[in-house]
């Protein structure tokens, strides 16, 4: 729920700095955050509970993670827009990918080493309130 929320508040933060209402976006956005939420919160478990050592803990969610997570997102976005999946992979798919590693990585790093694992899920639902922000 958590995840929704911020996903289709960080789309309507957007829509109305740019005074343009799409309320499909807002939906793909809520359904996403659902999507997401559900699955970041197995993740974070199954990272956590599964690896000790917070460097492998990192490579793991970065190497698998982060495409994954990104995958699935290009994937809704792909089906919703109606949009071509090949077409749209290396503008879309690589290009959002690409970006991650700007962000994810040091949020990965800090949240496994500073929080304990009942925040890491909310710090990262507010992590992704603002990158939805950005990729809005």
């Amino acid at each position: 729920l958590f995840g929704s929320i911020t996903s289709t508040l960080a789309q309507s933060f957007n829509q109305i700095y740019n005074r343009k209402y799409a309320y499909n976006q807002l939906m793909k956005f809520a359904i996403w955050g659902s999507i997401n939420g559900v699955l970041t919160c197995m993740w974070i478990d199954f990272l956590v509970f599964r690896f000790d050592n917070i460097v492998f803990r990192v490579l793991v969610d970065q190497s698998i993670g982060s495409p994954t997570f990104q995958l699935i997102y290009f994937l809704l976005s792909c089906l919703w827009d109606n949009l071509e999946i090949k077409k749209s992979f290396k503008s879309i798919f690589l290009r959002g990918l690409k970006y991650s590693y700007f962000i994810w990585p040091t949020f990965s790093c800090l949240s496994f080493m500073i929080l304990p694992p009942e925040y890491i899920f909310p710090a990262n639902c507010m992590v992704n309130l603002i990158w939805n922000i950005i990729l809005s």
